[in-house]
């Protein structure tokens, strides 16, 4: 067979039955050292910060950690998958994890800020974002695109969503009613709710923000008020701070 007759035939089959997802890392992020009482874990690319008995660690997601988080027949909720196997993050994603080492109880909220070094700052999306998103899905039986909205802060601080992608399928179907509850009930089992922690505990999940510009480089993620109580009365509020860098190219 030519080789033009193959090429033909690799994009029949491409365009049929789809071509697998190939998740390829050009923008990371990693954590930087230096804050006072910050502790890097080189070999994940996570960071730590311990304050009065309260232990959080951040870590950076990448494209294919994030293709990771789900397998079989869930949608990624994160990502853009086209029919050629081309993978695009919507999100920036960060892991959270929160320990409580000894106090009767922590509690902490869902809320997230990270800036960049231009003061853009962007809000973590929460759990019922997610769900508005997908309540009535319209799409194809080839996942193509999600709803993702750019996050920003109007005036007075009044949250509001201006949509950056458009929707170009008008048929809905039961599959594509499938695909919108698979997406929602991933990112219902990894979006960070927040809530109590109790003395020896641990919460976990994800923090989801608006997909940073490719030019944003320095970053700082605020955690704010992590509140520690001694039984039922609220001893201090606390504020962790972690310092990260956007990096453009192959992950070393």
């Amino acid at each position: 067979m030519r080789p033009l007759g193959i090429f033909y035939l690799v994009g029949l089959i491409c365009v049929f039955f789809g071509c697998a997802a190939k998740p390829e890392i050009d923008v990371y992020i990693e954590p930087v050292a230096g804050r006072e009482g910050t502790e890097v874990n080189q070999k994940f690319g996570s960071v730590s910060i311990e304050q009065n008995g309260v232990a959080i660690m951040i870590e950076p997601l990448d494209e294919v950690e994030i293709y990771e988080l789900v397998t079989g027949d869930e949608i990624n909720p994160y990502l853009r998958i086209s029919r050629w196997g081309r993978v695009d993050p919507l999100y920036t994603v960060f892991e959270i994890r929160v320990k409580n080492l000894g106090h009767p109880r922590v509690a902490i909220d869902n809320m997230a800020i990270l800036i960049d070094e231009d003061g853009t700052q962007y809000g973590a999306l929460p759990y019922d974002y997610f769900k508005d998103l997908y309540s009535n899905v319209r799409t194809s039986n080839v996942y193509q695109n999600a709803y993702p909205y750019r996050y920003q802060y109007g005036r007075l601080g009044t949250p509001y969503y201006d949509p950056y992608y458009e929707n170009r399928i008008s048929q809905t179907t039961s599959y594509g009613v499938m695909e919108g509850n698979s997406a929602q009930m991933v990112a219902r089992e990894t979006v960070f709710d927040g809530g109590k922690v109790f003395r020896d505990g641990q919460r976990s999940g994800l923090l989801v923000f608006d997909l940073l510009d490719r030019d944003a480089r320095d970053l700082k993620l605020i955690v704010p008020e992590v509140m520690v109580f001694d039984q039922d009365r609220l001893k201090t509020k606390m504020d962790f701070a972690f310092d990260f860098r956007q990096i453009i190219g192959e992950k070393k």
